[in-house]
């Protein structure tokens, strides 16, 4: 299996906290990373303030910024630039 980069995985965090709010477990689990590899890359999306932590009735959460909704949104435009698919 090849291995993903690390922009791709850092760009599906953003995308599934752009649908709400998730808790450290279940987000890992969606992108499909270790919770260890998780945790770097959401401390380096947290330290650029693209995404923020939270306590939501007792548990942590992470939710998408508006900072990481345009980083977000930015992506997404260069990626359609530069998809194969955009042919």
């Amino acid at each position: 299996m090849k291995k993903r980069e690390r922009i791709l995985i850092l760009m599906e965090i953003l995308s599934i906290l752009r649908e709400g709010p998730r808790g450290p477990t279940r987000l890992a689990q969606a992108v499909g990373v270790s919770f260890d590899a998780f945790a770097e890359y959401v401390k380096e999306i947290e330290s650029r303030r693209f995404v923020t932590k939270s306590a939501v009735e007792g548990h942590e959460v992470y939710m998408i910024s508006q900072e990481g909704k345009q980083l977000l949104l930015d992506w997404q435009k260069v990626w359609e630039k530069i998809s194969p698919d955009s042919s």
